[in-house]
């Protein structure tokens, strides 16, 4: 075996991942028919055609609710129906779920069904209202279950219930599509273009779901497949975008893609970002550049963000960050990013809160080893609604709540150490010396992407190097460490392309240290 081959296969044995299995055949996914209430879901939406009823898809502002929304009015529309409609709600007027625009909006259309793509699973109260109004709600979704909180729907698909025999539980709103029209295209023998992949992979990285099982292989089945993902908006950012010549420019790409569309909010159901993806022509040009503006200013705003939460948790020393935004520093739409970044820096389950629309809305987020839903089901006594995913979750509560929701969650931490199941920051995947690390090698390593969340980026140990060693050849982000002038060293980095390297740990040479 070649030394490039003995680097895949320390990573994967590090990993527990097994190469030659996952890329075995990339379509291979567990049999969509074991979605609980799919034949249900999938006969009242065939119903709707037959019958010309006109429909509403109801989805998220993120892009994993806009890809959702995006391939299910695509299939549809592929199969000739054109009474659907999507309605996407602006996260910055009202909470998550089915709420009051939505429900006048279905009863100013007289709309008899509507599906919630990447939302609903905890909106009691909201299918109540709908139901009372004659619409069917059909609730596609993929967050965790709340057993005590579970709307009476006309149908659930949600690999997170109970008795749901679908082995994946961890797909995006998005992959709980793709299985969705997966099972529609055979059930009524209607091919499925292959740029649905491609959305689903923008969807899946953005919602940072576990870059792992069946998500991990759509993504890889893009990149494997890159000849094939073609349809007017992916050519159109194509266009618009740097040459793509190796399969880290794809999976930039696709995550390029996913900033894009996380902009675009807009009032009355609207969202710029779905509006360019099915416009053509000079307004789609129009479109992009509005939302490449936004997009512009939101990175400038994230930069602000990022500062202040350096500045918060410098020296910071605890099992949980709580910061509540009452100077209005950060974006309502940021707060989770915030989260994250603080979460990654920190590693302890972190709450960013703020008055939003008259209550204290939060978002929490958290390392492997705690669950901030559960964390959450802790504290429900204090809280009008929450739900979300083990790792990333939110919810709004009366802010006269807030001293008792405080000592309870962090009672709940106390008792749940937020450490398991931490990897050590340095922890290397493999160990390789610098002539090792080649061209061909970097090929190689090409062949693990995707990386996400439970499959992070590999780090290498490179023995035996001084910095002039690894300076012509790369260039060096040593924010995770550097190397002193004399001496030689033990280099824990992450490969991040051919040119460049992000040192995370610097160690003396240990046969310098024996």
């Amino acid at each position: 075996m070649d030394s490039d081959s003995i680097l895949l296969q320390q990573i994967c044995l590090r990993r527990g991942f097994d190469y030659e299995a996952m890329t075995a055949d990339l379509l291979d996914y567990p049999d969509e028919a074991l979605l609980e209430n799919v034949e249900r879901a999938s006969e009242r939406i065939r119903q709707a055609m037959f019958r010309n009823q006109p429909l509403v898809i109801f989805g998220h502002d993120d892009p994993d609710g806009i890809t959702s929304t995006y391939v299910l009015y695509r299939f549809l529309n592929a199969l000739g129906y054109q009474r659907h409609h999507y309605y996407i709600p602006n996260r910055n007027r009202e909470m998550h779920g089915i709420q009051k625009s939505i429900i006048d909006f279905i009863r100013e259309g007289g709309y008899p069904l509507m599906i919630t793509v990447d939302n609903g699973i905890s909106s009691v109260t909201g299918v109540e209202e709908l139901k009372a109004l004659g619409c069917d709600v059909i609730i596609l979704d993929h967050h965790l279950i709340q057993p005590e909180q579970l709307p009476l729907a006309y149908a659930i698909v949600n690999p997170q219930l109970p008795d749901c025999r679908y082995p994946f539980k961890s797909l995006a709103g998005v992959g709980v599509i793709l299985m969705f029209v997966r099972y529609l295209s055979k059930a009524w023998q209607h091919p499925l273009p292959e740029s649905y992949y491609f959305w689903v992979a923008v969807g899946s990285l953005a919602d940072k779901v576990p870059m792992v099982g069946v998500n991990w292989k759509i993504v890889r089945y893009v990149i494997d497949n890159w000849e094939l993902m073609h349809d007017p908006s992916i050519d159109f950012l194509l266009r618009n975008h740097s040459r793509i010549n190796n399969q880290t420019d794809i999976f930039n790409f696709i995550q390029n893609t996913a900033r894009l569309l996380a902009n675009g909010r807009a009032d009355g159901g609207k969202h710029l970002a779905m509006d360019f993806l099915f416009q053509m022509g000079d307004d789609k040009a129009r479109l992009f550049e509005l939302l490449e503006a936004e997009r512009t200013q939101w990175e400038s705003e994230l930069y602000s963000v990022f500062r202040l939460m350096d500045s918060l948790t410098q020296d910071f020393e605890g099992d949980a960050f709580v910061y509540y935004d009452d100077e209005n520093a950060i974006p309502y739409s940021l707060l989770g990013t915030a989260a994250s970044y603080v979460v990654t820096n920190i590693r302890v389950p972190t709450l960013m809160l703020k008055i939003h629309n008259g209550n204290m809305t939060c978002e929490g987020r958290c390392i492997d080893g705690f669950n901030v839903v559960e964390a959450f089901r802790w504290c429900k006594e204090y809280l009008i609604q929450y739900g979300g995913h083990a790792k990333a979750a939110g919810f709004t509560m009366n802010q006269d709540n807030y001293n008792q929701f405080i000592e309870a969650f962090h009672e709940y931490v106390a008792q749940n150490d937020p450490t398991l199941g931490q990897e050590p920051h340095c922890a290397c995947d493999a160990r390789v010396g610098i002539s090792e690390l080649t061209p061909r090698m970097w090929n190689r390593l090409e062949e693990l992407l995707p990386f996400g969340q439970k499959f992070a980026e590999p780090v290498i140990r490179i023995t035996g190097v001084t910095a002039n060693d690894l300076q012509p050849q790369w260039t060096l982000d040593t924010t995770g460490g550097s190397i002193p002038g004399n001496g030689l060293f033990d280099v824990c980095a992450i490969w991040k392309s051919p040119s460049m390297m992000k040192l995370t740990a610097v160690e003396k040479h240990r046969e310098q240290t024996e």
